[in-house]
Parts: C-alpha cells; sequence; structure tokens
C-alpha cells in the first residue's frame, strides 16, 4: 500500500518508506564499504533514484528487490570508483615522480654549473687559457703550448693547478648534499 502512495507521488509515503528501509540499508552498506560517510552518501543516492524512478515497474513488482539491487549497483560503482580513483592517483605519483626528478636535475646541472663557471672565474689568466685550449676546445698539450708560448710541461703543470683550484673552489662554495656527487663530476671532468 505505501509503495503505491509513493509511486503516485505521495511524499509522506516516501518518508515512511525511507525511515523503515535506510538504517537497514546504511548498516548492510557500511559493512561493505567500512565508511560511515560513504555509506551514507549511497543510502541517500539510493533512495533518490527510488523517488525519481518511483513509477517503474520494477518497484511496483518487489520493492525490497529493486532497493536492494540498486544497492547492489551503487556498492558496486563504489568501489569500481576507488579503483579508478587510486590508478590515476598512481600515475598521477609516476608523472610527478618522474617530472620531478627531470627538474631536480635539471636545476642541479644549472646550479652546478653556475658554481662550476664562477670556479672557472677565480682561475688565473694562464689558467683560464690552458684550461679553455685543452678542455673546451680539445687541443692537445703541444698545440695548447705552441699557442701560449710555453712549453707542454708547463701547460701540464697549469691543468694540475687548476683541476686542484676548481676542486677546491666547489669544495668550499657548495651544499653537502650535492657536493661530493659535484666533487666526483668535476674530477672525472678535469682528468
Amino acid at each position: 500500500m505505501l509503495v503505491q502512495s509513493m509511486q503516485a507521488g505521495n511524499e509522506e509515503s516516501f518518508t515512511i518508506l525511507y525511515r523503515y528501509y535506510s538504517p537497514k540499508l546504511y548498516i548492510n552498506i557500511l559493512r561493505l564499504v567500512h565508511d560511515p560517510l560513504s555509506a551514507e552518501e549511497i543510502v541517500q543516492e539510493l533512495f533518490t533514484r527510488i523517488w525519481q524512478k518511483r513509477e517503474s515497474k520494477g518497484i511496483k513488482e518487489n520493492y525490497t528487490g529493486y532497493m536492494y539491487r540498486i544497492a547492489q549497483h551503487l556498492v558496486h560503482d563504489f568501489f569500481r570508483k576507488i579503483k579508478h580513483d587510486k590508478e590515476l592517483l598512481e600515475r598521477f605519483r609516476l608523472i610527478v615522480e618522474e617530472d620531478y626528478e627531470d627538474i631536480e636535475e635539471a636545476l642541479q646541472l644549472k646550479e652546478s654549473s653556475a658554481i662550476f663557471q664562477k670556479a672557472i672565474e677565480h682561475l688565473s689568466p694562464q689558467q683560464k687559457k690552458v684550461y679553455n685550449l685543452v678542455r673546451i676546445e680539445g687541443c692537445t698539450y703541444r698545440k695548447a703550448a705552441e699557442i701560449m708560448g710555453i712549453s707542454p710541461l708547463t701547460v701540464k703543470e697549469y691543468l694540475a693547478t687548476t683541476k686542484k683550484s676548481i676542486q677546491n673552489y666547489l669544495l668550499n662554495n657548495m651544499d653537502n648534499s650535492i657536493e661530493l656527487v659535484f666533487f666526483v663530476i668535476t674530477c672525472k671532468i678535469l682528468s
């Protein structure tokens, strides 16, 4: 009788059905979703759908079965959404981690490059010239010596003192977290 009255649009009958069934549905749904707020939202959505579909043949034939079938679908939708949200979150996390590493690496490279340039600026004019000829332009010791009018042995000595000067500058002007990394890189670059 209440179901037929609700189907005819009687809000009071709907409210009676809601008050009777919602506590039982809430407890059953809560057991499945383990979240009071989500369980409450699912119950609200369930009764919203029942009211919207109140003229449906399924409600007239088997109100309880129809109601539990909607509840089942809503709970499945809830878990599908959670699974989808977890997948999106994981994809987002991977993208952020990947981009963060690239950004961090670029920032460290930019920072190290700037510090390295400052270290070179602190060299004597002769050390800078030898460094540029040998390390940047790729000249041999002999070719650099010819260009500068000095002996190849002097070029080698300049490079050795240049290496020490750059290493000392880097060690004194970098924070501890990246100091070791750039020290190793610098040693490889200057070798």
